[in-house]
C-alpha cells in the first residue's frame, strides 16, 4: 500500500516508513525497491536524499535512538520529582521502551547494524545522545546535593545504563524466570545501583 507524503518531506517519509518496516517485518525487509514502492516514488528520488542503503539505515538508527530518548529524557528532566524518583522512573521508562519496541531496540543496539551505528552515532554528542546526557546531568545533580559519590559521572551513568540495558535484553529475549520476577529484580537492581552511587 502506498503511503502519501507531501512534496518536500520525502526524506522524513523514507525514515518513518523504514522504521515502521523494522517494527512490522524486521531489518531485512528494508530495500530501496520496497520503499519506493510503498511511497510511490522512484529509486532515483530516494538517491537524492540517501546515496546508499547504508546512509538510509544510519538515519533510521538515529530515528530509533530519538524514539528512545523521547521516552526517557522527559522523565529525567521532570524537576517536579526528586533525584531518586527520576532515577527509578527512568529505569522503568527505558525497560518499557524495550518491551514495547523490541525490534527497534534490537536494531539500535544489536550487532547487525553495528558498523552503521558506530559511524553515525556519537554518545559524546549531548544533542544526539540527549537521554544518556540527561542521565549524566541527573547524576551530577545528585552529586551536588550530596546524594551521590563525587566520581566520574560518565562512568557512573554507563554503569547504570549497563544494568538497565542488560535487564531489558533479558526481558525481550524471553527469559521466563526474569519476566516472572521482573518487579523484584528491577527493585533490587535499582537499590543496588543507588547504594553504589550513595555518598
Amino acid at each position: 500500500m502506498k503511503q502519501a507524503y507531501h512534496h518536500g518531506n520525502l526524506k522524513e517519509s523514507l525514515i518513518e516508513t523504514a522504521l515502521q518496516m523494522v517494527v512490522d517485518e524486521g531489518i531485512n525487509s528494508i530495500t530501496l525497491r520496497e520503499l519506493s514502492k510503498r511511497l510511490g516514488t522512484s529509486r532515483s528520488a530516494i538517491y537524492r536524499h540517501f546515496d546508499s542503503k547504508d546512509a538510509l539505515m544510519k538515519a533510521v538508527i538515529n530515528a530509533g535512538f530519538e524514539k528512545l530518548d523521547t521516552c526517557i529524557t522527559p522523565v529525567l528532566e521532570n524537576f517536579d520529582d526528586d533525584v531518586v524518583t527520576r532515577f527509578e522512573k527512568m529505569g522503568r521508562a527505558y525497560i518499557d521502551f524495550a518491551i514495547d519496541n523490541p525490534a527497534v531496540y534490537r536494531m539500535i543496539f544489536g550487532h547487525e547494524l553495528m558498523q552503521e551505528r558506530e559511524e553515525s552515532c556519537d554518545i559524546n554528542d549531548a544533542e544526539q545522545a540527549c537521554g544518556f546526557h540527561a542521565l549524566v546531568a541527573l547524576i551530577v545533580e545528585g552529586q551536588e546535593k550530596a546524594l551521590f559519590k563525587k566520581e566520574d559521572p560518565i562512568l557512573q551513568a554507563t554503569t547504570v545504563w549497563s544494568m538497565i540495558h542488560g535487564l531489558s535484553n533479558l526481558l525481550i529475549d524471553g527469559h521466563v524466570h526474569i519476566k516472572d520476577n521482573f518487579d523484584v529484580l528491577f527493585d533490587m537492581g535499582t537499590q543496588t545501583l543507588l547504594k553504589g552511587l550513595k555518598a
